[in-house]
């Protein structure tokens, strides 16, 4: 049964300490991820804002609110940005797919204080990847648990149209630094976005970082695709995760490690032999 917790004093406690039963508190957490839920029901048109936060630590939570209540407090809230939230309900999360490996999730009302604050030492643990071989190798992964990857694109398909499901779906494969590979697939409105880029006359490698995606199993195939609306999809991103990403390995092990697979490209193989000069742009 969820409970009902509502701070008292100035008195802030991990993540890991959150569980039904505690009276007084509050938390300092940084918003890792920020979207809008749509509702199936016609009593409630507007959904849910969701939250995926990350305290000091590095420990994980889910909240939601009611997507009217939050317009109503008029506040912005920023991924990336550090918040304190107060008075907020424990329950335990029962989501068919799991943006966090916490047994809990937050419940946000009218009476939740949500308050910007801002500290220079607080870390940034945004990312948490899944290393692609493990994952397409693992048979014992689990498929409702959401994980981040992030890979260079090798090739894709153009999208297909899914009778079954009256939608498009675009499959594409990833490599890591070492060249080991893995298959993806995006689904209906994420696909434009990404295919405009894939399809840009452009020399540079293609990175790609797919956040909360979802493990599916195809045959005896291993992907990792988009689930609405939680999925974050970045192509070529400014962020430092890219910029190690190229940085890794170096020059002559990336191509060595991915010319040799013989599933690349005769025209992708090509864009890595000049990468080199291209990554001055970056």
């Amino acid at each position: 049964m969820a409970a009902s917790y509502s701070l008292t004093s100035s008195i802030y406690v991990n993540i890991s300490e959150l569980e039904p039963g505690r009276s007084s508190f509050g938390i300092k957490v940084r918003v890792i991820r920020c979207y809008r839920q749509p509702s199936s029901h016609k009593a409630d048109p507007d959904g849910t804002l969701e939250l995926i936060l990350h305290d000091e630590i590095g420990d994980r939570i889910h909240a939601t609110i009611d997507y009217g209540v939050f317009k109503d407090k008029k506040l912005d809230i920023i991924e990336g940005n550090l918040y304190k939230f107060m008075t907020f309900m424990v329950a335990h999360d029962m989501s068919k797919y799991r943006t966090t490996t916490n047994p809990f999730k937050l419940r946000l009302y009218n009476s939740t204080s949500i308050t910007p604050f801002q500290d220079s030492d607080f870390p940034s643990s945004v990312y948490n990847f899944r290393d692609l071989f493990k994952i397409a190798n693992d048979i014992s992964v689990q498929n409702f648990q959401l994980l981040d990857v992030i890979g260079r694109v090798v090739s894709y398909q153009k999208p297909t149209f899914v009778a079954k499901l009256s939608t498009n779906r675009m499959d594409f494969k990833i490599a890591n630094t070492q060249g080991r590979e893995l298959g993806c697939s995006l689904w209906s409105e994420y696909i434009d976005p990404v295919l405009e880029i894939f399809e840009k006359d452009d020399p540079r490698p293609i990175i790609i970082c797919i956040q909360f995606g979802k493990i599916t199993r195809i045959f005896d195939e291993i992907k990792v695709s988009n689930t609405f609306h939680v999925t974050k999809v970045t192509v070529n991103g400014e962020t430092d995760v890219f910029k190690n990403f190229l940085d890794g390995s170096t020059e002559r092990d990336r191509l060595l490690g991915l010319s040799s697979n013989a599933n690349l490209s005769s025209e992708y193989c090509h864009r890595l032999a000049g990468l080199m000069d291209v990554r001055k742009t970056y």
